[in-house]
């Protein structure tokens, strides 16, 4: 992605609290204002099961169970998020991005929006990244997910150098007529100091060459996160039962997670109804506007970590 690519993050980037930005910036959740707060996401996500169907158009125009919320519109902005330490370049343009990884399968499908029509945005390209069952990165396998962020492994500019080749769990899909891209993947796992979720970037205005996609800029960057509920249950199957080391934060505690809010909690529906093993699928919307190329959000906290130190308390 020859014009808008970014090597990998900052190791400090990731647990960085969110400043309040351009107006590119803003957005209203389905639970309405910039944000939730730890009681307000924690809320969110007790409702948030994965038994409620619902396409990610439905996710558009409805509130959020119990708490008497009003529709959002789906063209208003998805808040920007830092892109953490573990961005690659080259991703490939690919449906299938496990490569073989253990875990509980997901099928996650994005619907892209553009924000000044108010509809699909075919065309875009949905970056995505996210660590595997026992919280490993792919091209930074050598990097235990359970210690905090050791400063000696960053180059001078404070990026976390790739340790390997490998590239499970990364991937691009184009959005098609109707603005969607569907990724089959595994349910993500966790690591020092975050809750579950998965990365992103939409790229937009370049075109595919080979298996890459190339030119076009960064339109968005964002972080999208799975309830509480859904991540305990799955956390006790294998493999991510073997995860031991660390443990995982809850969405009210991830700082990243209350930032975005409740638009960025994925709505999930189980394969075979009261069963997570069977696999599940998954659905949000990306608002944006393809012509803009918004700063990602996110600064450098003391000691904050790639892998590493944990979120700030909910009254931090």
């Amino acid at each position: 992605m020859s014009n808008d690519k970014h090597h990998a993050r900052s190791a400090d980037d990731e647990n960085a609290p969110a400043k309040a930005g351009p107006s590119r910036r803003k957005v209203l959740t389905v639970l309405g204002g910039a944000g939730l707060g730890a009681a307000g996401i924690a809320a969110y996500a007790a409702n948030a099961s994965a038994e409620p169907a619902g396409s990610a158009t439905d996710a558009t125009t409805t509130g959020s169970a119990g708490t008497g919320s009003t529709a959002t519109p789906q063209c208003v902005l998805t808040a920007e998020q830092m892109t953490g330490p573990y961005y690659l370049e080259e991703e490939k343009v690919r449906s299938n991005i496990t490569e073989g990884r253990p875990g509980v399968p997901l099928a996650m499908t994005f619907l892209v929006v553009d924000t000044k029509t108010c509809k699909p945005l075919p065309n875009a390209a949905v970056d995505i990244w996210h660590c595997d069952a026992g919280g490993v990165y792919a091209g930074y396998t050598a990097i235990s997910p359970d210690e905090p962020y050791d400063p000696s492994k960053a180059d001078e500019n404070g990026h976390v150098p790739n340790t390997d080749e490998t590239t499970f769990l990364r991937g691009v899909q184009l959005t098609d007529r109707h603005g969607k891209a569907t990724f089959k993947t595994i349910f993500p796992g966790w690591y020092y100091g975050r809750t579950t979720h998965i990365h992103l970037k939409v790229h937009y205005g370049g075109e595919v060459e080979g298996r890459t996609y190339e030119d076009g800029h960064v339109a968005h960057t964002g972080q999208v996160f799975f309830a509480d509920e859904v991540a305990d249950a799955i956390a006790k199957l294998d493999p991510y039962a073997k995860h031991t080391g660390s443990q995982r934060v809850k969405l009210a505690e991830d700082h990243v997670a209350r930032s975005a809010g409740a638009a960025s909690l994925v709505t999930l529906k189980q394969v075979k109804p009261g069963t997570y093993s069977k696999g599940l699928t998954g659905s949000i919307v990306l608002a944006v506007d393809p012509d803009a190329t918004p700063p990602e959000a996110g600064g450098r906290p003391p000691g904050g970590p790639g892998g590493g130190g944990p979120s700030p308390s909910p009254s931090s």
